[in-house]
């Protein structure tokens, strides 16, 4: 850190709270997810997987039919087992949805700031 930057300030949110965000924002799909599900609450697997898939191309990368199946099974199997237990959504395996949590204000700004800085990073690869 600068001489000229601030420390982030996380107001209610203990340490461990905060890592447990990090870990879980870490990987792009689950970045990805969450602000999918911020704007529309909840969605099934299929309708999240088109989301990953869309935006991945719209960055850029390489997507297929095989990807689209590869990408649902990772969104099943690890990214939305993640954010469930985060705390960040909550997903049904069985009904094969995901539901946004009820998420507390300095969360919900945490979460906002990480995928900010993201869809930011995102604009300048352009």
């Amino acid at each position: 850190m600068d001489q000229h930057e601030q420390p982030v300030e996380t107001p209610g949110l203990a340490s461990e709270r905060l890592d447990t965000l990090l870990r879980a924002l870490a990987a792009e799909p689950r970045r990805m997810i969450y602000t999918y599900l911020a704007e529309h609450d909840s969605a099934s697997i299929a309708e999240l997987t088109d989301v990953v898939v869309g935006w991945s191309s719209a960055r850029g990368r390489d997507t297929d039919a095989r990807n689209w199946d590869d990408t649902r099974t990772s969104l099943h199997h690890r990214h939305l087992p993640v954010l469930d237990d985060a705390g960040v959504i909550s997903y049904d395996a069985a009904q094969r949805t995901a539901t946004l949590a009820s998420l507390s204000p300095s969360t919900a700004e945490v979460l906002a700031t990480i995928t900010d800085l993201d869809t930011a990073e995102t604009d300048h690869e352009d």
